[in-house]
């Protein structure tokens, strides 16, 4: 039991008080009852002299007033740190991890809240402060600080859909566990505004461009899925004197090259398969043979060609089931050419010696070999065996995703494929695609608009005037 000594009572309020407790070397506390949830308090004033009995009335009162308004807003009297709160909340999604699709969140999103949550405290500086006295502008200057922190780090510029996801996170810790625990209520959590992109800039994908996608199809098929390089070891490719490339064999003759070539080839026509098809990558490495099937709808012939592919909802990123029909009966043949696992729950993409699906690391590594053999990009300095890099000519960041970013695209753009059917082709939304993807470019869009339009009047003049200078637009 505390020895309550000098007990002073808190004006209008009976059952709070200010005392010394006897036990503590008369160390001033404050009494507070929290008549909302009916729970008690006892909170210390910190160092007041034992005699000093008006200041520890005044802070008494003061801590008082705080304790009643957060009590009368729902709030918690107990404080919470900016630590204790990014803790809770990476404990609370470390229990959500699971391999099961759509029923949590997978190991690599979390590690990726994790990496935002060290940001986040990294900025807030001050960890064991309490989060109900952050200023409601406290975020205000986090995109100019987080891009000088990575300077200073020797890293690259995050990108604004970086921050943004950052500060996504930052928003989920404050309503997850400050707002649903009761530390704070909506209206007093710091403001966190998301970077505003620019409309030409707005979550732009990096795709490949026509010219781009032909060298990479044309030197993967040729010299990488054959084991072979064009590249000596300046970075050069190497000429006969009739101009015919010099080629160098990269793999050898052991039984392991011998899968590791065939595993270039299935890499291949993964690729190739993404590229006719959109789907995503995350989806296409879980297809099995028995989710393809004939179109009973076509001709003979074109059945050859064209093929449907049933998704379940479980290899999706939507939790959605849909179909692809995809020209890809060609890729599929070679395929299962190469492969020996046919069964209908075999993965179409498996390592040949295991059995199991391919690694990420052969997946990502295979990337980089083929962009640098398609000279797209060079091997960057910290690049090893361990974990391949490589430094992309153009500046983008093209990853096995880029193939379904360019197949919508090129989709737009070259086969005027109707939003409407492109959205349902790739299990996404249209104005998904009208936001990421849809760029309208005026001067290329005549014989879209015109079809259908057999009657439409020529002018009969020379139209000279359309040589005369537009009016600038105001900005």
């Amino acid at each position: 039991m505390t020895k309550v000594l000098n007990k002073r009572p808190i004006a209008h309020d009976p059952h709070c008080y200010v005392f010394q407790d006897g036990d503590r070397g008369g160390r001033w506390y404050l009494y507070f009852y929290d008549q909302e949830r009916q729970s008690r308090h006892r909170h210390s004033l910190g160092r007041i002299a034992p005699n000093d009995l008006l200041e520890a009335e005044r802070k008494g009162l003061a801590k008082y007033i705080e304790f009643k308004t957060k009590s009368e807003r729902g709030e918690q009297i107990r404080t919470l740190t900016i630590e204790e709160m990014a803790d809770r909340f990476l404990a609370k999604q470390k229990k959500r991890i699971s391999s099961i699709p759509h029923n949590g969140i997978s190991a690599k999103r979390y590690l990726l809240m994790e990496h935002h949550a060290r940001w986040f405290l990294k900025y807030a500086g001050q960890n064991l402060r309490p989060i109900h006295k952050m200023p409601r502008n406290f975020f205000a200057n986090y995109e100019t600080w987080r891009k000088e922190a990575a300077h200073q780090e020797g890293k690259e510029t995050p990108r604004q859909t970086t921050i943004n996801a950052e500060v996504s996170t930052f928003r989920r810790m404050f309503e997850e566990i400050a707002v649903q625990e009761g530390y704070l209520n909506k209206d007093s959590v710091p403001t966190l505004k998301s970077v505003k992109l620019s409309k030409d800039k707005k979550h732009r994908r990096d795709d490949l461009t026509v010219d781009e996608w032909k060298e990479l199809e044309r030197s993967a098929r040729l010299y990488w899925s054959e084991g072979r390089t064009r590249w000596n070891d300046e970075g050069e490719i190497d000429k006969s004197a009739s101009g015919k490339n010099i080629l160098k064999e990269v793999l050898g003759n052991s039984q392991r090259a011998k899968n590791q070539k065939i595993h270039r080839k299935m890499l291949y026509l993964a690729m190739r398969i993404s590229m006719e098809s959109g789907i995503r990558i995350g989806s296409l490495r879980k297809v099995e043979w028995g989710h393809i099937r004939k179109n009973n709808t076509l001709s003979n012939t074109d059945q050859k060609t064209w093929i449907l592919i049933d998704v379940p909802a479980e290899n999706t990123k939507t939790g959605r089931r849909y179909t692809i029909n995809a020209p890809v009966a060609r890729h599929l043949e070679e395929l299962r050419k190469l492969t020996n696992f046919k069964g209908r729950a075999d993965l179409l993409f498996t390592n040949q010696k295991t059995g199991q699906a391919f690694s990420e690391r052969i997946w990502k590594d295979s990337l980089c070999e083929m962009l640098v053999e398609a000279g797209l990009a060079s091997w960057a300095e910290d690049d090893n065996n361990n974990a391949r890099k490589v430094d992309i000519h153009s500046g983008k960041n093209l990853t096995w995703y880029s193939f379904r970013h360019t197949y919508i695209t090129f989709q737009l753009t070259l086969n005027e494929t109707p939003v409407t059917m492109l959205a349902a082709q790739c299990d996404t939304s249209i104005k998904y695609i009208e936001d990421h993807y849809f760029h309208y470019r005026a001067e290329l869009s005549t014989p879209t608009l015109a079809k259908g339009r057999n009657t439409l009047k020529a002018a009969t003049g020379d139209l000279e005037w359309l040589q005369i200078r537009p009016i600038e637009q105001k900005v």
